[in-house]
């Protein structure tokens, strides 16, 4: 089989196990290097945020301060060159006859090589997109549901269709998403992102199983049951439209088989706890104490969705995916986009309006634009013009939202935000929140209402499986082709 001389990996790429297998059989020699930018990025930052008020990605200014010699030692007989981050200079490659392919491990590459010198020099490029599609999707409407708890919660002790569904896709949700950890983590100032970026987050598969290293999970495709819970009918629609298998029972006998079965192969059981006896219960607990939830003990809202607009800003691969789930939600469906998208609009059940009238009539609004092409799209116009008590949530890019302007109604509690991607890191200067000194960044408790996540959408075990695979894919294809 024919293969790659030299492999450089110049960023912290994630290989599971099952990806080193494939790397090891296109290529006879792979170095690896943690990140190709200064260890300082973190501190200069922190000491001189200015200094990245108009970079579009905070680590923008370190791989422009990169050393290139740095660079050209690491590259040196490289026929393959993997970034994420790093930018490639034009003399990396113009001084490398022999680089045939150069792949980004990210969804996007022409801010970060001169693309058309390439094609010139007859090197490839390449980049992975959509890898994140559905866990972006997904993320949405995780936040979407955090929203609610937050800030439409229902007290109420005999619960409806819609707020026990609500109380069982946000548990669901939050369990395997774990948005409510990265969200804890991003307010006590610990970005795993930045850190990630840095090289100073350690992947080693050798020491520590995937669970371990990367906990956070897509809800597609898990097995939930319901066990003696009643108005499930919404519940039960909501996590098929996510693709979860929902498995219902009503149980009187523990004693049979099948009752076992039910309780061994689903991921989480939710139970009544007034329709199962508090024997039964107990039994249980000793068995899946980690698995068995009563459904009486989650927090809940009766936040109903057919009497809703959800607007979509943004008709890419991600927001149709995300158009489509909010329809089947039962939410009215409105968008906008620079092409009107009329093929869509009639397969989707969707309406297209103008950007200042979805601000107006949106209950929710989501934001899906390309990152670095679409700046304060969302100005301090359409922000003055949502709805009071409106969810804003933008998992797509924070260069296209007016922050100060969002901040000011969120800190007034007239919107509801869930941001995952900001004008740089999440902090309290760059959400334009007030400090005492430079030391009191950390967001802490500010903006309690909204939930502040910091690059949640893409890190999930699948969507990094797939996107190492593309990657792979690509180098192999490469070399059929050749």
């Amino acid at each position: 089989m024919v293969k790659f001389k030299r492999v450089v990996v110049l960023d912290t790429v994630i290989f599971y196990p099952e990806h080193r297998k494939i790397l090891n059989q296109v290529a006879d020699e792979v170095l690896e290097y943690p990140s190709s930018l200064p260890e300082g990025l973190e501190k200069q930052f922190s000491e001189q945020p200015e200094l990245f008020a108009n970079t579009k990605c905070y680590t923008e200014l370190g791989a422009g301060n990169t050393p290139l010699q740095l660079l050209m030692n690491r590259v040196a007989g490289a026929e393959v060159i993997i970034s994420c981050w790093t930018n490639i200079p034009d003399e990396i490659l113009r001084l490398n006859p022999q680089l045939k392919l150069v792949i980004f491990w990210t969804h996007e590459k022409e801010h970060r090589i001169n693309v058309d010198l390439a094609h010139e020099l007859g090197i490839v490029v390449k980049n992975i997109p959509d890898y994140g599609t559905e866990a972006v999707a997904e993320v949405v409407f995780a936040g979407m549901w955090q929203l609610l708890m937050r800030n439409y919660a229902s007290v109420s002790s005999v619960r409806s269709e819609d707020e026990v569904k609500n109380a069982l896709v946000n548990d669901v949700f939050s369990r395997i998403r774990l948005l409510p950890e990265n969200e804890k983590n991003t307010r006590l100032g610990k970005f795993g992102h930045h850190f990630h970026k840095l090289g100073q987050v350690k992947f080693d598969f050798a020491k520590k199983d995937l669970a371990q290293l990367i906990p956070e999970r897509m809800i597609e495709g898990k097995f939930i049951g319901l066990l003696n819970v009643d108005e499930t009918d919404k519940a039960v629609m909501a996590f098929r439209t996510f693709g979860v298998v929902v498995d219902v029972k009503t149980i009187n006998d523990f004693t049979l088989a099948s009752t076992y079965k039910f309780l061994a192969e689903n991921e989480v059981i939710y139970f009544d706890s007034q329709n199962v006896n508090e024997i039964e219960v107990k039994m249980m607990q000793v068995m899946f104490p980690e698995k068995l939830v009563d459904v009486r003990m989650l927090p809940t809202s009766g936040y109903e969705f057919n009497d809703k607009v959800f607007g979509v800003i943004g008709l890419g691969r991600i927001g149709q995916l995300v158009a489509r789930t909010a329809k089947s939600l039962g939410f009215e469906v409105v968008y906008y986009s620079k092409m009107r998208d009329e093929k869509n609009e009639e397969k989707l059940g969707i309406k297209y309006v103008e950007l200042n009238e979805l601000a107006r009539i949106s209950d929710v609004v989501s934001l899906h634009v390309p990152a670095h092409k679409a700046d304060n799209v969302i100005d301090k116009r359409f922000i003055d013009e949502m709805k009071m008590g409106a969810l804003f949530i933008n998992t797509a890019d924070g260069n296209a939202v007016d922050q100060q302007a969002l901040t000011e109604r969120m800190v007034r509690g007239e919107i509801h935000g869930f941001l995952d991607v900001y004008p740089g890191l999440p902090r309290k200067d760059v959400l334009g929140l007030p400090m005492i000194d430079k030391s009191d960044w950390k967001l802490h408790k500010a903006l309690a209402n909204c939930v502040l996540a910091y690059r949640a959408g893409w890190k999930t075990q699948e969507s990094i499986r797939v996107k190492t695979y593309k990657l792979l894919g690509q180098m192999s294809a490469f070399l059929s082709n050749k």
